[in-house]
C-alpha cells in the first residue's frame, strides 16, 4: 500500500476547507502544494519521489498572495 496518497487526500482536504471557510489565499496555496505533488509525482520515477511536500520543497507565491 503506497502511503503517499495519504498526504494528496490531506491537502485536498485543506483546499476543501479554506474554501468553505472563505480563505481564498489559503485555498489558492493549498491547490499549489497539490499540483506540485502531482506533477513531482507523474513527473518522476520511484526512486525520486518526495516522500512529503515541506519547507524543502518551496511552492513559489503567485501574484494574488498577499
Amino acid at each position: 500500500m503506497d502511503l503517499r496518497y495519504f498526504e494528496l487526500q490531506d491537502l485536498l482536504s485543506e483546499a476543501l476547507i479554506a474554501l468553505e471557510a472563505g480563505n481564498h489565499p489559503a485555498a489558492m496555496t493549498a491547490v499549489r502544494k497539490i499540483s506540485a505533488w502531482a506533477e513531482a509525482d507523474w513527473l518522476s520515477t520511484a526512486s525520486e519521489l518526495p516522500t512529503h511536500v515541506g519547507p524543502s520543497h518551496r511552492i513559489p507565491d503567485g501574484p494574488d498572495d498577499d
